[in-house]
């Protein structure tokens, strides 16, 4: 089958990345074989392929975030798996054909075909995995009234405003001036602030009479986060 691989532990970037034929990945017990139909792309797929990973054997297959269809069911998998499902989740993706860790029934989605397509998916899992993490289950939300989410047009961003809200907080979110209008029409956010326009620090002291948020989500950077 083909693959996107790192083919040794000396190549780095993106520069190194070759398609390769490779075999078919084996399944064994717990896994399933997923033929993949489509494949999402972050910047943490770029950062290992510049970095590496020590734990890694070579050629390495690229890709963490996938969607297909099960084509093999290994021993030991439960009943609910079923050949055909359409399903999405972690593995080495950037292939034809992906074999799922032993524990990814934990980290899986499955899904009818009239609910969402596999791009749609593939694309969702490590920006929505991220902001739910992020909204969800980190911070403590009992005294929690209002929230800046930095880069609310970004994968994160996005769906962190969407959850804030669903918690029924009041949300402010950043962006750049040429994604003001889409985030305004797309999400249901209190007020939008321009960083390229408007002083960030200063127009949250206005939105909350100088009180400040109760939560900040930095999708940014680290000079944001010290902001």
């Amino acid at each position: 089958m083909k693959a996107y691989v790192i083919e040794q532990a000396d190549d780095h970037g993106l520069d190194a990345i070759k398609l390769a034929e490779v075999p078919i990945p084996a399944v064994g017990p717990g896994q399933v074989l997923v033929k993949v139909h489509a494949v999402g792309l972050n910047p943490v797929d770029y950062k290992l392929a510049e970095g590496g990973d020590p734990d890694w054997s070579f050629p390495h297959t690229l890709g963490l975030d996938v969607a297909g269809e099960i084509a093999a069911i290994g021993p030991d998998v439960s009943e609910d798996w079923h050949l055909g499902m359409r399903v999405a989740g972690h593995m080495a993706t950037c292939a034809t054909m992906a074999a799922s860790p032993n524990t990814w029934h934990r980290r899986r989605m499955s899904w009818p075909a009239s609910r969402m397509t596999y791009t749609d998916a593939a694309g969702l899992l490590c920006s929505a995995l991220t902001a739910y993490q992020t909204i969800n289950r980190k911070p403590n939300l009992n005294n929690v009234h209002t929230a800046l989410i930095h880069g609310g047009s970004g994968a994160v961003g996005g769906i962190a405003v969407q959850l804030a809200k669903m918690h029924g907080l009041t949300v402010f979110t950043t962006c750049s001036t040429a994604k003001v209008d889409y985030v305004r029409k797309h999400l249901d956010v209190d007020a939008v602030i321009d960083y390229r326009k408007e002083d960030v620090t200063e127009r949250i002291g206005e939105l909350t009479d100088g009180l400040g948020v109760d939560l900040v989500v930095d999708t940014v950077s680290g000079a944001e986060a010290e902001k």
